[in-house]
């Protein structure tokens, strides 16, 4: 996925966020705080998430580190 794409999706799905929410608070304080508890424990599983299929990611294609863009496979260049 790329970044403008991640980035569309994680504004879509404020907006979603934002407008429940609304709804929410009008049906009162408890259900809001429900929500917003909710909201909150499914936002950090899912970022500990997308970090750990990163991290695979980066790991099956080969990377040696994080600093550069090379991986195992490329050819080595004698000079």
């Amino acid at each position: 996925m790329t970044t403008r794409l991640a980035a569309l999706f994680v504004l879509a799905m404020t907006a979603v966020f934002v407008a429940i929410g609304l709804v929410a608070a009008s049906l009162g304080r408890f259900v809001l705080v429900g929500y917003l508890v909710g909201i909150t424990t499914f936002l950090v599983l899912a970022g500990r998430r997308a970090r750990a299929v990163r991290r695979a990611a980066n790991r099956v294609a080969g990377r040696t580190c994080t600093c550069c863009t090379t991986t195992v496979f490329d050819p080595v260049e004698i000079r």
